[in-house]
């Protein structure tokens, strides 16, 4: 069997997991920092508290549980020594004989420093939680303000 090491558990990384899961002569082992799988088009909805955080998060192991020939590592890629055909991860090294990298995208501030200085990004499930937070904070904030009163609001008292 050959192995095959997937780095990165987005959309693609999981797809590729899931097209050779039934095929038995590949053993599947995918690789991602975190434990869960996530849908990133509905992470705006998860920032402005409408969805709960569990319901675009499913974990790596349940999605890929009844299949035999996956395994998932939870790690980060360190580096690629590829005439030893291995991958050393945050969590030892691991050998490969077909090696795909899946690893997604970063943001793109198209140059605009200000804006990468002072913008929260909402790539990741972590930046949609803490946009949640930052929002509920200051939206918790404007709930305890007390308005003054002007003369001319009081006139009808």
């Amino acid at each position: 069997m050959k192995r095959i090491v997937i780095i990165g558990g987005g959309f693609a990384g999981v797809n590729l997991a899931k097209n050779l899961a039934d095929k038995g002569q590949f053993s599947i082992v995918l690789v991602d920092r975190n434990n869960y799988n996530f849908f990133p088009p509905l992470l705006y909805q998860v920032s402005t508290a409408f969805l709960e955080a569990s319901s675009i998060c499913y974990p790596f192991r349940k999605l890929f549980g009844q299949k035999n020939n996956i395994t998932f590592r939870i790690s980060e890629l360190e580096k690629i020594a590829p005439s030893e055909n291995k991958v050393i991860l945050s969590s030892g090294e691991l050998p490969y004989d077909i090696l795909v990298l899946a690893t997604g995208t970063q943001t793109n501030y198209f140059g605009m420093e200000n804006v990468k200085k002072y913008a929260m990004p909402m790539k990741t499930f972590e930046d949609a939680l803490n946009l949640r937070n930052h929002f509920l904070q200051n939206l918790e904030k404007a709930a305890k303000q007390q308005m003054p009163l002007s003369e001319k609001d009081c006139s009808g008292l």
